[in-house]
């Protein structure tokens, strides 16, 4: 029989299944901001019935973005906009949700 959608507890964190929804770049951010894209995008795949769901690649300083349209989290705005969109998913679903910080180094174009 499958594992897969079996529950599993790594640590504090219990997931209902083993499927988890890798980070996907959207490009649909505002200055690093999230946009309504991401209060869409984000609250669709919570309700996907996955078990965890890991948000795109998110910069830790503008300079570190592959694409100027990446999400960041660097400052109060896009902290605040991360926090909205966010807000939006967790208010319909309660699956677990993780974000991928990134720096691109060397291959960031911005």
């Amino acid at each position: 029989m499958s594992r897969l959608f079996a529950p599993l507890s790594i640590g504090p964190l219990s997931l209902s299944n083993r499927i988890v929804i890798a980070p996907m770049c959207q490009y649909s951010a505002n200055d690093g901001r999230a946009s309504d894209w991401h209060h869409f995008h984000w609250t669709n795949l919570a309700l996907s019935g996955a078990g965890l769901m890991i948000i795109e690649a998110t910069a830790v300083e503008p300079r570190g973005r592959i694409s100027w349209a990446d999400m960041g989290l660097w400052d109060d705005d896009t902290e605040r906009a991360f926090a909205a969109a966010l807000a939006v998913a967790r208010g319909y679903s309660r699956m677990p949700i993780g974000v991928q910080l990134a720096h691109a180094g060397r291959k960031a174009s911005t």
